[in-house]
């Protein structure tokens, strides 16, 4: 099992001390992966966030981005980080409260470059925003004693 495997399994087990971006932010959590490039998670909509409009779209987004680079976890080798390189975020209506279901999923690879989209949807089922992440692996770190490894590493294509 790959490390960032254990480290997905810890973060849904709620074992794992989320980055302090994520705290400090309130960034929900993830409630489950799989090793197809798929993250999700429902999560209750903090008042703090709303607006008179609804939630703050920087929130939404800052959210899909989080999301989008924890669902990276599912396909990353050992040893790879990655950064992301774009956001496109598309707010369809307003969430002003309730219960938000987020599931990510890595949708194409091309050599370094990684496509993740967001899906945000209420408890009714409304798709409420849309997400697509363009994610770079920016670096591969040797094993102790082994030979260095190309710096442009390739990830395993991905088939929707």
């Amino acid at each position: 099992m790959r490390s960032y495997h254990r480290l997905l399994d810890r973060i849904v087990a709620g074992d794992a001390n989320p980055p302090a971006v994520v705290e400090a932010l309130r960034l929900p959590g993830i409630d489950g992966w799989a090793a197809d490039g798929r993250v999700w998670g429902t999560w209750e909509v903090d008042p703090v966030v709303v607006g008179p409009g609804g939630v703050f779209g920087g929130y939404l987004a800052a959210v899909a981005d989080s999301y989008s680079g924890v669902c990276m976890y599912t396909v990353l080798e050992d040893g790879q980080w990655l950064a992301t390189r774009e956001l496109t975020t598309r707010f369809l209506l307003p969430v002003t409260g309730g219960r938000v279901r987020t599931e990510s999923t890595v949708v194409r690879t091309e050599g370094r470059r990684v496509w993740v989209d967001t899906v945000f949807t209420t408890d009714d089922g409304l798709k409420v925003c849309t997400a697509q992440a363009v994610q770079v692996v920016v670096a591969r770190k040797p094993a102790a004693g082994a030979p260095p490894r190309p710096a442009s590493p390739a990830l395993p294509q991905v088939t929707p």
